[in-house]
């Protein structure tokens, strides 16, 4: 079920007024019956498989009451990560066993990597003893299935959810207000930027009919597809869940205005980047235990990063090279401050923050090439192409866009479009959009909301894509 979609305003719209109709007593009940209909939306498979992984997670959590098993809890992360595994993996992995293809078979693919986390999270969480056992299925099962998180995240951590869980909700004006003014600003997102940078996107898949220059335009186009896409995601998320008076961490905080690649790990799709850092980098030995150990630390994570989206050559390759941007920033930082001392450039002067803004975006767009493609295969095959001589006459320029279906009027709506984003974005980078649009006035609340409806109703794309996360 898509947020945009006319069926999930009707469950949604259900659910609040029964939510907020109903004693708190009677909330997770009903918040449990809406994660059922929700996933079973998405086939048997679906619901059977948080079933499981909820069971899992469960049993093994009550399993490390009072005791810190090591082993144990080891059990119960690959018992959770098991179906995960067998899904992603197992298919590439060139085994033709019939009972792994009959495992195979009651495994549905929507959400699984999310919630699987939110259950390793739980269970590391438990044996640290940061947090008790759940022994209330009831509320186990709305954390791990909760349904604004259940098809693309955020993962949000068991102390900041559960609790939330077991409260007596209030009805809170100010949270709702920002509830509604999120969705707003998804809908935008998705709708006006997403859906629309999506189509533009044609050299990537049919190289041959396009010049070397579309490719750099479609790459472009991906990259901005592809952070307006989730990031619409994660804002209709939140604002749902604030609808029902629970907040959640932001998900992005403004990620192409950073200056390195370290800080915009901290600001795109921070949920997962902090799961990986705190389960995967800080257990290894992060950067307090040597340069072998940072280096074996950073690039284990980010290979497990490209793992987790997906089981081929190209994701790994992506992960990879993220993990080299890092570890070459790291080694040549104090080169880049005396170059920058020789030109009398502060930290944060213009120039510098720009030169960041740049070099960070070409280098996580270059990672997003092989993303995009999935494999060295075809990653190869279409940069065979990239490097075609190009032509830079105003004629190569035009033919090049105009080949991949933009017209005046297409590059004037998505460029307003994009550069209210970018206002957006920009104003909000300190402390995240939540912050920011709650320190405006409820005049420039309604405006705000004005642009966003009015936008999607008049120039938003027809129909919805399916959210690109679906697939991880």
């Amino acid at each position: 079920m898509n947020f945009l979609s006319f069926s999930f305003a009707g469950f949604g719209i259900l659910l609040f007024a029964a939510w907020w109709a109903l004693p708190n007593q009677c909330r997770p009940w009903i918040l449990a019956a809406a994660n059922i209909i929700f996933a079973a939306l998405f086939g048997t498979k679906a619901i059977l498989c948080l079933a499981i992984v909820s069971a899992i997670g469960y049993v093994f959590g009550l399993l490390q009451s009072n005791r810190q098993n090591k082993a144990l809890a080891f059990a119960g992360i690959l018992a959770c990560a098991a179906p995960l595994l067998g899904y992603k993996y197992l298919p590439v992995a060139g085994l033709h066993i019939e009972a792994l293809q009959a495992f195979q078979g009651i495994i549905a693919p929507v959400g699984i990597s999310f919630y699987v986390f939110k259950s390793i999270s739980y269970l590391i969480e438990v044996y640290r003893t940061r947090i008790a056992p759940e022994r209330n299925f009831l509320f186990y099962f709305n954390y791990i299935g909760f349904f604004a998180q259940f098809s693309s995240g955020p993962i949000q951590r068991p102390n900041q959810l559960l609790p939330q869980l077991r409260q007596t909700f209030v009805f809170s004006q100010t949270l709702a207000f920002q509830g509604c003014i999120r969705l707003c600003w998804g809908l935008f997102l998705k709708k006006c930027l997403a859906d629309h940078f999506a189509v533009y996107q044609g050299a990537l898949t049919q190289t041959d009919h396009y010049y070397g220059l579309c490719i750099v335009w479609s790459m472009i186009a991906y990259a901005l597809y592809l952070y307006f896409d989730f990031a619409s995601y994660s804002q209709l998320s939140i604002g749902v869940a604030n609808l029902l008076g629970i907040r959640v961490e932001e998900n992005f905080i403004s990620p192409y205005f950073s200056r390195s690649i370290g800080e915009f790990w901290r600001r795109w799709h921070i949920s997962l980047s902090s799961f990986l850092k705190d389960y995967i980098y800080i257990p290894m030995g992060g950067s307090r235990n040597g340069t072998a150990v940072l280096i074996a630390a950073t690039m284990v994570t980010f290979l497990v990063s490209g793992a987790w989206h997906g089981a081929t050559d190209g994701f790994l390759v992506w992960g990879a090279l993220h993990g080299i941007y890092l570890l070459a920033g790291r080694a040549t930082k104090p080169l880049r401050e005396k170059g920058w001392a020789l030109l009398h450039q502060a930290p944060n002067s213009v120039l510098r923050t720009l030169c960041g803004y740049l070099c960070t975006f070409v280098l996580v767009t270059i990672g997003w090439f092989f993303f995009q493609t999935g494999t060295l295969h075809q990653a190869f095959g279409v940069a065979s192409y990239l490097f075609q001589p190009f032509s830079f006459s105003l004629q190569y320029i035009k033919e090049s866009v105009t080949q991949l279906g933009y017209t005046p009027i297409i590059l004037l709506r998505l460029g307003l479009f994009t550069a209210f984003a970018a206002f957006v974005d920009w104003s909000s980078k300190d402390k995240g959009f939540g912050a920011w649009i709650m320190h405006k006035k409820p005049t420039f609340w309604v405006v705000f909301c004005y642009i966003c409806v009015f936008s999607t109703l008049f120039f938003g794309a027809a129909g919805t894509l399916q959210n690109i996360y679906f697939a991880f």
